[in-house]
């Protein structure tokens, strides 16, 4: 009883106030009757929202004039966002309120943006400004695929197992990251690689003596050039017979061909 009677008296004090833009003395030389028309009790719906919106800058501005702050920001897109709900609410009449449901998404999405942004830079306005507007205080700490619209996932209905499971998956990613190669001596990042390359042989690419032993295969053994280490190691990224080498400072010919 006490709370219906609380709500009564809140609700007589709001349809009492004068519209946004008006003061007392503004309309003290007017008659009652025309003082009560500008009152909220007479007011469109429109006029109502925007004597709303002013009074959230008013509340959650951090200094005069501030009409973009974040906390401001998020008080006026829920404002819009609740005007457009009670609209299509009351007259929805399927495909014919793509327009409102259109401004409604970008509404949404403007302010789960703005939202976002105040959780990281300040969380305890962020808290504050939830309580106040009483919206959901979402945690953003949650990796999202945010980078591809078809995949944006709303905050609110991200499951908590499936939300651990992703930031596993992103602590296994960074522990597993790329490492940076630096040159040695000046310290100068050359790359990025996953296997750190280990230093080449000075014996790479060159004749290595090997073991004589028997094969089944002709000549039954090993070639006395590949014994003593002195056999052609052949390049298997070189050219072949007539290329054309690439045109510069010095144009040259066709490859010489082997005597």
């Amino acid at each position: 009883m006490f709370s219906r009677a609380r709500c009564l008296s809140g609700m007589s004090v709001f349809q009492a106030r004068l519209m946004w833009g008006l003061t007392p003395d503004d309309v003290q030389h007017l008659s009652p009757d025309m003082r009560k028309c500008l009152t909220l009790r007479c007011a469109s719906s429109r006029e109502i929202s925007g004597w709303r919106k002013q009074q959230l800058i008013r509340k959650f501005q951090r200094r005069p004039f501030d009409t973009n702050s974040p906390a401001v920001r998020i008080a006026t897109l829920t404002e819009k966002i609740l005007r457009l709900r009670a609209h299509l609410l009351r007259t929805d009449l399927g495909g014919m309120h793509a327009e409102a449901k259109r401004a409604l998404r970008m509404y949404l999405t403007r302010r789960t943006q703005t939202m976002k942004t105040l959780y990281k830079s300040d969380y305890t306005l962020y808290r504050y400004t939830c309580m106040e507007l009483g919206i959901r205080c979402v945690r953003f700490a949650i990796p999202l695929p945010s980078y591809d619209p078809q995949k944006m996932l709303n905050p609110q209905a991200v499951d908590g197992d499936h939300a651990r499971w992703l930031i596993r998956q992103r602590l296994y990613k960074a522990r597993h990251r790329p490492r940076e190669v630096r040159e040695p001596g000046t310290e100068r990042r050359i790359r990025w690689t996953r296997h750190p390359l280990e230093t080449v042989p000075e014996s790479h690419g060159r004749p290595k003596p090997t073991q004589q032993q028997v094969s089944c295969a002709w000549p039954h053994g090993v070639r006395q050039e590949r014994v003593e280490g002195k056999q052609v190691i052949y390049n298997p990224t070189a050219p072949g017979r007539g290329f054309w080498p690439a045109k510069q400072k010095i144009v040259g010919g066709r490859t010489p061909e082997p005597e």
